[in-house]
């Protein structure tokens, strides 16, 4: 509710008309309007030398910054620039809505928040812009009109403070010339110290013993010899596209192991640049500090991606989240060629260990495979004899298998060939089976099988060198050598009789109990034709016990007709008459 808000927004500008220094006045403005309009992030921008640069920021943490060189825009995390575009473009104010706060990086704060930014106007001229951010809009929703007359009063201010700015930082300039060409004295100084703490660090990672050392190695040498407040070391899984912690520091500054901390690799900009670039050091101003995925402060973060040839294997993040220094071109610079001289350790230590642990393995197995040679070659042996005799087995029946009965009629036929004898095969097949999986389910069928194929087998048993075997599905086939046609028939009712005594109930059969149907062949086999001959022949005569109705068999021969024995009852009838 606006409660004389208009009068509040007054007395702050009557309080920035009496600032004389810039950043005090970028203090009392964010921080005021932070309270009176529950503004959660803010930061002031300002139109310098033809760009739009960060002058003064405001954190919902009660954290001001104030960047004496207005800072640029590729610099600093908490502006979209679409959104600054926008208002560029239109001259008015732009907002957009969103789950997060446009410079969190781990997303663990969902809300509805605000993201708005004001042109600040002066003879028809944009010299600033305040942008905002806000998971509450209500109270600046409500007093809108009252804080865009205060954003059009005050850019008289801006304009005038940033001239009186310009005019004293050149006035300094013409007077320290001198001083300047010291501090850059000291800066080469600074770096040449660097350098040699570099050479040192380089040192000590290269005589690290294994990967853990020198992940540790590097954190520790890294805070003592390069000045840097945190460092962290994260490999990656590109393919999976997911970090895992090494050894890091915690917000105090002690180094910890962050092995178990893995996680999908964060899906922000300043990630993506630094993971897609290689020998470049990515540094953001007032983004937020993180340990592990809970932010702990605000400063600057700098990400240096490491790599093994194209392949980015991981990274360094560091930051200043205990002194709050500025980081220097120098630092920068070292930063860069110690992420490299790191990533050429990992990868030549990665190498080394998988070369050492691949020699060991290989020697382990050699030592193993010594030991065991005589019990793996006997229970080879064992293995092929059981595999051997399960290869012939059909497993749900227990009786032999299509593979087996090919192989047997191949021998059979050679050898009835060469001695002139009959060879006699039957084919069978279980009556409307179908019917009977659909009316009492698939177990019972199971059980109904089983019951037809071990009765069958134990009556083919009895006949020298006999073979039953399962065909396919409900199919099964029976091959006796040395068996005329008449005894094959012989056979054929015995099996018969024995299914329907076994009286199955099936209620999709005319006999209401399982019964099967039979086609029978017998002939001397020649070398003018193949063994599929006899299977062929067997086949005909079981589609036409079942053209006659199932229950019965029927006796193909060579010359064309068919016997037919169904029910006890032989009846004989030509094919070519029928």
């Amino acid at each position: 509710m606006p409660f004389k808000l208009n009068d509040e927004l007054d007395k702050l500008v009557d309080t920035l008309a009496r600032q004389a220094n810039m950043e005090r006045w970028c203090h009392r403005l964010l921080s005021t309007l932070h309270h009176m309009l529950d503004l959660t992030y803010l930061t002031l921008l300002v139109e310098h030398e033809g760009q739009s640069k960060v002058l003064a920021s405001w954190m919902g943490n009660e954290e001001f910054k104030y960047y004496l060189h207005p800072l640029s825009l590729s610099n600093y995390n908490g502006v979209p620039s679409e959104l600054l575009l926008e208002s560029k473009q239109s001259r008015r104010a732009v907002s957009a809505q969103s789950a997060t706060p446009f410079k969190a990086i781990w997303k663990d704060q969902p809300g509805d928040w605000r993201r708005v930014i004001f042109p600040i106007i002066m003879h028809e001229k944009a010299v600033a812009y305040l942008y905002a951010e806000t998971p509450t809009p209500e109270r600046l929703d409500d007093n809108l009109k009252a804080f865009e007359r205060v954003l059009l009063l005050i850019a008289s201010d801006i304009s005038v403070h940033m001239l009186r700015e310009e005019a004293l930082t050149h006035n300094i300039s013409r007077r320290s010339v001198e001083a300047e060409l010291e501090v850059r004295n000291y800066s080469l100084r600074e770096y040449l110290s660097l350098l040699k703490q570099l050479h040192e660090v380089t040192l000590a990672l290269a005589e690290s013993n294994d990967l853990d050392c020198l992940y540790r190695t590097a954190i520790e040498m890294g805070r003592q010899k390069l000045g840097i407040d945190r460092l962290a070391i994260f490999l990656t899984d590109m393919q999976q596209y997911t970090m895992q912690g090494t050894y890091g520091t915690d917000p105090q500054g002690n180094v910890v192991s962050r092995r178990t901390f893995v996680n999908d690799i964060p899906d922000h900009p300043l990630v993506h640049e630094a993971l897609s670039r290689k020998d470049v050091v990515v540094v953001k101003e007032n983004a937020p500090l993180y340990y592990g995925t809970q932010q702990v402060g605000t400063g600057w973060n700098a990400m240096i991606s490491m790599w093994n040839s194209d392949n980015c294997i991981g990274w360094i993040a560091a930051d200043n989240l205990i002194s709050q220094r500025s980081l220097t071109d120098h630092q920068k610079e070292i930063m860069k060629l110690f992420g490299a001289a790191l990533g050429q350790q990992i990868v030549i230590k990665q190498s080394h260990e998988a070369l050492t642990k691949l020699n060991a393995e290989l020697e382990q197995r050699v030592h193993l495979r010594t030991q065991e040679l005589q019990q793996t070659n006997k229970a080879l042996e064992d293995a092929n004899r059981r595999l051997e005799a399960w290869s012939m087995q059909d497993g749900l029946t227990g009786v032999a298998n299509r593979r087996f009965f090919d192989l047997t009629l191949k021998r059979y036929w050679q050898v009835a060939t060469r001695r002139k004898l009959p060879l006699s095969i039957i084919i069978l097949d279980v009556d409307h089976f179908k019917s009977f999986n659909d009316t009492y389910g698939h177990q019972r069928g199971d059980v109904c099988l089983k019951q037809v194929a071990v009765t069958l087998d134990n009556i083919v048993n009895r006949y020298e060198k006999a073979v039953f075997s399962r065909y396919g599905g409900e199919e099964f086939v029976c091959l006796v050598p040395e068996m005329d046609a008449e005894s094959l028939r012989l056979l054929a009712e015995e099996m018969l009789d024995a299914v329907n005594q076994l009286k199955i109930p099936h209620s999709g059969t005319r006999q209401g109990v399982i019964s099967i149907s039979m086609g029978l062949y017998s002939r001397v086999p020649t070398e003018d034709i193949q063994e599929e001959v006899l299977l062929a022949g067997a086949d005909q005569g079981l589609y036409l016990a079942k053209q006659g109705g199932r229950n019965q068999y029927f006796q193909w021969d060579e010359n064309q007709y068919a016997q037919k024995t169904c029910q006890g009852v032989h009846i004989a009838s030509c094919l070519n008459n029928k």
